[in-house]
C-alpha cells in the first residue's frame, strides 16, 4: 500500500486552504512531536468538505484519483460529508495539501435499527452493535424529515464511522436508507468471536453462517452480508476477509495518519488502541499519559508502521463532550473573513480550519464553503475552546429556526439572578420561569440583539 499521511499543526494549515477551511486542533489535549512527517503513505479518516476532498486537515487533489464505494468502482460524487475514507497518495506539508492516488470508502453497517436511545444517551442500537453519537456526527435523512431522536425502530440505515470491530460504533454519518426496512441486503462489519457450530457473533450480534462452506477463525475482521435479519439472528450469504483482529492499516515502514476513537486505553507498556490498531506512543510527550489517552477519546496519530505497531510521531486529542459545546445564529453583514479563516456569531470570532466539518441542509449542495456564505444564513457551530480561542469541529448551514433566532449550548459561567455567559456571550435569563441549574451544560434558545442574548427557553443536557 502506498498513500498519503501528514500530520499538519494549526498554524499550518493556515494559507492556501483557508477560505474554504483550515486545519485542526485538540482542544481536550496537546500536540505532540515537532514537526511532522510528509511523503507518501496512508491517511484514514473523516470527510469534511469537498473542492477535492479534505481529509485530516489536508486537501486532497483527486484530479487523477481512482475512488471505490464499498468495493466497487467509483466517483467522488459518490462520497459524502462524514464518510470515513482511505486515501493512498502524497502530501506537501507546506501548504496542507495532498495528491491522492486512490480513495477507497466501506461502511461499517447497512442495517435495521432494532431501539433508538438518542434522546437520553446518543445511542441507537442497529444489527445489534451500538451506535454512539456526537455532535460532530452527520445525519443524512433525504427521505422526508424525521430527526435522528425520531428514527423509528425497523428504519435501515447506513453507517460510518469508528469502530475496533467488537460491536461498538462511534458514528461520523448515518444515511436513512428507508423509514421501514422490508427486505434487501444488509451488511455487518467486524471481529469474528464466540464460534459455535454453524455459528458466530459480531458484538452481541448472531450470525447463522450455515451456507458458508467454513467460517473463518476468531479474531477475523470480516464484512457479512445477507438479507435475513429477525430478532437477534443474522443470517450470512457471504463473508468477507478484511484483516485480523489487530486491525493494522498499513505495511511495514509506511507513514499514516488516522484519525478515530481510542478502543484500548494506554497501557504501562506506552501501546494503545485506536480503531483496533495498535499505537506506541513512548516517542510522544503524551508517553505515560494514562489519564488523556483514555478510551473513547478520539485522536489522530501520525508515525509509521513497525511491523503490525504504528509508531507515534505525534498525537492530537480532540476535545471531550465535556468541552464542547453550540452556537447557533444569523450570520450577519461583515462576519466573515476567508482570509482569517473565521466567522463571526453572536459576537463571538470562530476559526474554520481545514478539519472543521462543513455541512449544508440547504439546497441540493451537501457542502459549503466560506466564500459561499451570505449575511442571511443561519448557522450552528459545534465549539471547543483551544488556546483560548473558540473553533468550530462542525459548521452547519441550516434553516433558520421558526420560533428563535440564536441558540448557544455549553457550561454557565458568570452566574447571577438574571444574567448567566457561554462561550463569552451575555444571556438575559430574567424571562425564563425555571432558570435554575447546576454546574453542567444547558441548551439556551432565544432571541440575539444589542449584544445580548435573551432566552425564551433553557433547557438542562445530560
Amino acid at each position: 500500500m502506498n498513500s498519503l499521511i501528514h500530520k499538519i499543526l494549526i498554524s499550518a494549515a493556515m494559507g492556501a486552504t483557508v477560505a474554504g477551511l483550515t486545519s485542526c486542533g485538540g482542544g481536550g489535549g496537546p500536540q505532540v512531536a515537532d514537526g511532522g512527517i510528509g511523503g507518501t503513505g496512508i491517511t484514514q479518516g473523516r470527510v469534511t468538505n469537498f473542492g477535492s476532498i479534505f481529509v485530516n486537515g489536508i486537501e486532497f487533489n483527486t484530479n487523477d484519483a481512482s475512488f471505490t464505494v464499498n468495493n466497487m468502482a467509483a466517483t467522488q460524487d459518490d462520497l459524502a460529508i462524514g464518510m470515513v475514507v482511505s486515501i493512498s497518495g502524497s502530501s506537501d506539508a507546506s501548504n496542507a495539501s495532498g495528491i491522492a492516488d486512490s480513495v477507497s470508502y466501506d461502511s461499517l453497517i447497512e442495517g435495521v435499527v432494532s431501539s433508538n436511545d438518542i434522546t437520553n444517551n446518543n445511542t441507537l442500537e442497529v444489527m445489534d452493535q451500538t451506535i454512539t453519537v456526537d455532535g460532530d456526527t452527520v445525519y443524512d435523512n433525504h427521505i422526508d424529515a424525521t430527526t435522528l431522536e425520531n428514527l423509528p425502530v425497523n428504519s435501515e440505515v447506513e453507517v460510518s464511522g469508528f469502530t475496533d470491530g467488537t460491536g461498538t460504533v462511534l458514528a461520523t454519518r448515518i444515511e436513512v436508507k428507508s423509514l421501514a426496512w422490508a427486505g434487501g441486503e444488509l451488511e455487518v462489519s467486524g471481529v469474528i468471536s464466540a464460534v459455535s457450530g454453524n455459528q458466530f457473533q459480531i458484538g452481541s450480534l448472531v450470525i447463522d453462517a450455515s451456507s458458508i462452506p467454513s467460517i473463518p477463525p476468531a479474531g477475523t475482521f470480516v464484512e457479512v452480508e445477507g438479507d435475513s435479519f429477525s430478532g437477534d439472528l443474522f443470517v450470512a450469504d457471504s463473508i468477507e476477509i478484511e484483516g485480523d483482529g489487530s486491525r493494522v492499516v498499513a505495511e511495514d515502514g509506511e507513514e499514516v495518519e488516522i484519525e478515530g476513537q481510542i478502543t484500548q486505553a494506554l497501557d504501562a507498556n506506552n501501546l494503545f488502541s485506536l480503531n483496533g490498531q495498535v499505537v506506541d506512543a513512548s516517542a510522544t510527550s503524551l508517553s505515560g499519559a494514562t489519564s488523556q489517552l483514555t478510551a473513547g477519546r478520539v485522536a489522530e496519530v501520525d508515525g509509521v508502521m513497525n511491523g503490525d505497531i504504528l509508531l507515534a510521531e505525534e498525537i492530537e486529542l480532540k476535545a471531550t463532550s465535556s468541552e464542547r459545546g453550540e452556537i447557533g445564529g444569523v450570520l450577519g453583514i461583515g462576519n466573515v473573513d476567508t482570509a482569517a479563516g473565521t466567522v463571526t456569531l453572536l459576537g463571538q470570532t470562530i476559526k474554520v480550519d481545514s478539519s472543521t466539518i462543513m455541512e449544508s441542509d440547504v439546497g441540493e449542495s451537501s457542502s459549503f464553503t466560506l466564500e459561499q456564505l451570505i449575511s442571511s444564513d443561519y448557522l450552528e457551530a459545534k465549539v471547543y475552546i483551544d488556546n483560548g480561542m473558540l473553533v468550530a469541529s462542525k459548521l452547519e448551514l441550516e434553516h433558520a429556526p421558526s420560533n428563535h433566532n440564536a441558540e448557544v449550548k455549553g457550561i454557565p459561567n458568570s452566574v447571577s439572578p438574571s444574567t448567566i455567559e457561554i462561550f463569552g456571550i451575555l444571556i438575559d435569563i430574567s424571562g425564563v420561569d425555571d432558570n435554575s441549574f447546576a454546574s453542567q451544560q444547558i441548551e439556551v434558545k432565544g432571541n440575539f440583539s444589542n449584544g445580548v442574548l435573551i432566552a425564551t427557553s433553557i433547557k438542562e443536557e445530560d
